[in-house]
């Protein structure tokens, strides 16, 4: 018996990088093709792809950074919290774009540890969800006042000639 749910408020599997090959493409793309973001924990890196106005995302929280299993998922949780809520603000950020994202959010730095006397657990959850907030603040201003894909986004009045 293999029945599927519907997660009403999930992230499908549609718009998620599922394959090694999807996140190392996004992982390796040169510098015109992609778009940067950093916050004090996490880092978003996302790739203009051909799909238009197309968002997909890609989690990546690894062993060293976040040791306990329990520690990597509510951290995945709350990307994908966050990237549920602004995927459509980032769809109307590329409604007039030519290139859709292919979009990878990874821990960057260990987390901080939870002491009875320095920072709860309820504490270091809020740090961390208003970190991600402000990356995606961030990322989205970066996306909006990105050109298309063909163009270069900086000009360099320095070497006239």
């Amino acid at each position: 018996m293999n029945a599927t749910v519907k997660k009403p408020n999930g992230l499908p599997r549609s718009i998620r990088l599922i394959k090694s090959a999807e996140f190392g493409a996004v992982l390796s793309a040169n510098k015109e093709k992609l778009i940067r973001s950093y916050s004090d924990f996490f880092t978003v890196s996302a790739l203009k792809t051909d799909r238009v106005g197309c968002v997909r995302f890609g989690f990546t929280v690894g062993k060293q950074n976040a040791h306990l299993s329990v520690e990597r998922a509510l951290i995945k949780r709350l990307l994908r919290e966050k990237a549920r809520n602004s995927r459509l603000i980032l769809l109307n950020a590329l409604n007039d774009r030519q290139f859709g994202l292919d979009i990878n959010l990874r821990l960057k730095c260990k987390l901080p540890v939870c002491t009875s006397d320095t920072l709860s657990k309820k504490a270091r959850k809020k740090l961390i969800r208003s970190d991600i907030d402000k990356l995606f603040e961030y990322f989205i201003k970066k996306v909006s006042s990105q050109r298309c894909g063909c163009e270069r986004s900086f000009v360099n009045s320095d070497n006239s000639n």
